[in-house]
């Protein structure tokens, strides 16, 4: 363990975590908006609430996203894995903004947002070691817990807060009452929060992510710096 104040330190200049950190909360309104109105949306927009069930009973497809992950990654980066993530959620979501209320289309499209939610969501646990390493690299101190510990939890729970609390002002601003018969402004709010709000999140996370590119090239560096200064030591 070290102390509280030197576990900062290692946050001082260290602009990949940064990233990663505002990326990740913001992305994480997006899930908890996505999944929260997913409720209203089956209600009173489609009318159908049992359509609910199935959207969260199909949330394990995300495994398959997970499997696929160290593929794309091989075949591309990680910074680039997470932003065609982003890309896949997004069409999935206007995809069910398009298809009216055809059963078959939305659950595709729930599903396609599924894929890309969750390769996008599975990329910040695996590039938070890398922001560790550089965090040594440019402070000599290596805070794993701390920065990881930021780097998920909080960025999930902070997210989350602002995912159910905005898409409620939202709707309650365009005269949404639960169990009751929606207006059209009503049902407005919850279609734009439903659909193109997480769109509008996913382009933000992307746009920030791509300031991450430089660093991850940066790795192959990094971790020989270590290696080497950690060689030296271990002889003394």
């Amino acid at each position: 363990p070290i102390p509280f104040k030197d576990s900062l330190k290692a946050t001082k200049g260290n602009w990949p975590w940064v990233i990663l950190v505002v990326s990740f909360v913001i992305f994480w309104i997006a899930q908890a908006d996505r999944n929260g109105v997913s409720v209203y949306y089956a209600k009173y927009y489609l009318g159908n609430e049992q359509l609910t069930s199935v959207f969260n009973g199909l949330q394990v497809v995300g495994v398959i996203a997970n499997i696929c992950i160290p593929f794309i990654v091989k075949a591309t980066n990680k910074t680039m894995t997470m932003i065609i993530g982003l890309i896949v959620g997004a069409f999935g979501q206007a995809m069910m903004g398009f298809v009216g209320n055809n059963f078959a289309l939305i659950v595709t499209g729930w599903i396609i947002g599924i894929l890309g939610g969750g390769t996008a969501i599975a990329m910040p646990f695996a590039m938070l070691a890398d922001t560790v390493d550089y965090g040594e690299w440019k402070t000599g101190i290596r805070a794993a817990g701390f920065l990881t510990a930021v780097g998920s939890a909080f960025c999930i729970q902070l997210g989350s807060g602002f995912g159910a609390f905005i898409p409620s002002k939202i709707m309650a601003a365009a005269g949404f009452v639960a169990n009751k018969t929606q207006s059209a402004s009503a049902l407005a709010s919850i279609h734009f929060c439903f659909i193109w709000f997480p769109i509008i999140i996913y382009a933000i996370v992307g746009l920030i992510m791509c300031f991450y590119f430089k660093y991850e090239k940066m790795e192959p560096q990094i971790k020989a710096d270590l290696a080497s200064r950690h060689a030296k030591e271990a002889a003394k």
